[in-house]
């Protein structure tokens, strides 16, 4: 059964040392995307040594190191060098990904879904390509 404004997107990570691939959660509330630290050692991204912090839309303060994948690619489109926050996600986060189905180490964030020309469409649980985003 899906769960309603529940939206995934296939995505790859790309970095310096490998990739890995998965479903990930499209956190529409997120204006980035989110990384656990052992994905982000594991596929080797480039470290800007600058510390953030983001509330999410559940109301979880996350801090971490800004980063960049080499490549990340959602549903298909590739994004070089594409920005992060690498954190170390907690047990409970991690329990209500894998609840939702998806991969519990990475939440895409709206401007990376943009930037690869989407949006969320919420009563389909899924990415709906756009042409483009005039500001």
């Amino acid at each position: 059964m899906r769960r309603l404004g529940v939206v995934k997107a296939r995505v790859v990570l790309s970095g310096f040392k490998g990739s890995r691939e998965c479903t990930a959660l499209v956190e529409t509330g997120a204006a980035m995307t989110v990384v656990d630290r052992e994905v982000a050692e594991e596929v080797g991204v480039l470290r800007t040594g600058r510390r953030r912090a983001l509330i999410s839309a559940g109301g979880h303060k996350l801090e971490g190191e800004g980063v960049a994948f080499r490549e990340l690619s959602v549903e298909g489109e590739v994004l070089d060098y594409e920005k992060a926050l690498e954190v170390e996600l907690s047990g409970e986060v991690k329990e209500v990904l894998r609840g939702l189905g998806v991969d519990e180490h990475v939440i895409v964030g709206l401007a990376t879904v943009e930037l690869a020309g989407f949006i969320p469409d919420t009563a389909a649980g899924k990415l709906r390509k756009v042409e483009a985003f005039l500001l």
